[in-house]
């Protein structure tokens, strides 16, 4: 018995051409973008290994709305900052690291512009690189990774508790990052068991012979359960679920945290970073030399997530240019590697040319990204817009749906094009019919029970392209249709 999923020509409508109008989450549909600074999320502890007195500090957000915008189920993107989990600046090494950071501030517009609600988060920064002991390196970057995850959490409980105010749709998150702050969404998505904080390379082994993460004092991985004086448990209640990741130069702590049925993964990544490796190796502090962790970065995660299946509503059906340039560099899905050392480490960032901590004549790049420029960095950003956009709202519009029997062949749907009457033909006993816009946003639905055939009035809607579900007492059908 044949099987489709419910996504199938939802993907397949998304990159039709639609020459009547810009089509909402994928294209610009609006000029002005309102931002909220500084939106307290919650607040937690510092994350220095041992603290004389932990001291606790706010966690806070920028929320990017479209101007004007009356939709009130929106989907949602949160993005953190990069920064090697270091404050901005410090120890002279990058010029970002905090959430008004270019790449932060330009793609929270960006997303805005095309109807999304965005987030820039702060979260806990702090590791001690210049560590004598290795497990001391591995052990204080793996915390920050930790507790960078759990602030993400603490953002999404918190944007769901006020989904009402912020007018998004709660099925529809997802949660990104660049490099750091791609480390953390990554954990997001993948650790999920406590015996992933196992493996070896993460245990004080000959010491305590325990994880280097100490669950039982910073809390377990929604942040509660922990140490008093070393947690705070941000809004409980809503969960922490999410519907993708996205990528942006960050790493993994070991690719077998990916299993079967987590999030899917989108992936950005310079094949020359000289600060998170594109595949597997061990990281390396850059003003020292000193070795810190093996990691795995985006080839082997997408390869990974690829063949367990997670992947296997990408691609499918896509045939824009920047589909047909990821898909001439790699088999993954949900990957686009860049090639080249002057696209290696965050080509798609610039940075404030004032900073103390910008390469010499550089204008706007730092030590690892000497060659940054603001026009680069737009146009690698609006390659991300263009290869994420339509996957993310190809999985959220139908988010949860099962595969189903294929009774597609046993219903017909005539005219199509058409501008006011479409007929639906079938000796199956329909139940319900449905019409989605590409968005996922149900536009119309009718009872017709146990009726063959009937006729569906589609004047009212807007030109465009839709998908239409056609439940029956066998299964479902699902036909793509176009109203002119």
């Amino acid at each position: 018995m044949k099987k489709i999923t419910l996504l199938s020509l939802a993907i397949t409508c998304l990159m039709l051409v639609n020459s009547f109008s810009q089509t909402r989450y994928i294209d610009e549909v609006f000029t002005g973008v309102t931002v909220t600074k500084n939106v307290k999320y919650g607040d937690n502890f510092n994350v220095y290994i041992n603290p004389p007195t932990p001291q606790s500090q706010p966690l806070v957000m920028d929320v990017y709305e479209p101007t004007g915008d009356t939709v009130t189920d929106r989907p949602l993107i949160i993005l953190a900052h990069a920064g090697s989990f270091l404050p901005k600046c410090s120890q002279n090494t990058l010029p970002l690291g905090d959430k008004e950071d270019s790449t932060m501030v330009e793609m929270c517009r960006e997303f805005a512009k095309r109807g999304y609600v965005a987030i820039s988060m702060d979260y806990r920064l702090g590791w001690n690189p210049i560590a004598s002991a290795q497990k001391d390196r591995i052990g204080t970057i793996m915390t920050a990774v930790y507790l960078a995850m759990q602030d993400m959490k603490a953002c999404v409980r918190y944007v769901k508790s006020n989904s009402g105010t912020y007018g998004i749709d709660s099925t529809k998150i997802c949660v990104g990052g660049s490099n750091s702050g791609g480390y953390a969404a990554l954990a997001y998505g993948s650790l999920n068991d406590t015996n992933e904080l196992w493996l070896p390379k993460f245990v004080d082994v000959g010491g305590t012979n325990k994880p280097l993460v100490d669950i039982h004092r910073w809390g377990d991985f929604e942040g509660d359960n922990g140490t008093t004086g070393f947690f705070n448990y941000n809004n409980p209640g809503p969960s922490s679920d999410i519907a993708m990741v996205l990528n942006l130069g960050g790493a993994i702590g070991d690719s077998s945290w990916i299993n079967a049925g987590e999030v899917p993964i989108i992936n950005f990544h310079g094949e020359a970073d000289s600060l998170t490796p594109i595949n597997c190796k061990v990281v390396i502090v850059a003003a020292t030399g000193q070795p810190v962790v093996e990691v795995c970065g985006s080839r082997p995660i997408s390869d990974r997530a690829t063949r367990l299946g997670n992947q296997k509503f990408y691609d499918d059906g896509f045939t824009d240019a920047y589909t047909q340039s990821a898909n001439s560099k790699t088999s993954n899905k949900g990957f686009m590697p860049f090639y080249g050392p002057a696209n290696g480490y965050e080509p798609w960032a610039w940075y404030d040319a004032n900073s103390p901590c910008i390469a010499a004549g550089s204008g706007t790049g730092s030590a690892a990204n000497p060659l940054a420029t603001k026009a680069k960095a737009i146009a690698y950003i609006d390659t991300i817009m263009g290869y994420f956009c339509p996957r993310f709202i190809a999985h959220t519009s139908l988010v949860g749906q099962k595969e189903l029997q294929d009774l597609s062949s046993q219903v017909s749907v005539y005219p199509n094009p058409s501008s006011d009457v479409i007929n639906i033909s079938t000796d199956l006993n329909v139940k319900t019919a449905s019409i989605y816009d590409i968005s996922g946003k149900l536009v119309w639905m009718s009872n017709y029970e146990r009726k063959s055939t009937f006729q569906i009035d589609v004047s009212t809607l807007e030109r465009g392209m839709y998908v239409m579900t056609i439940q029956t007492d066998k299964g479902m059908a699902r036909k793509k249709i176009a109203v002119n």
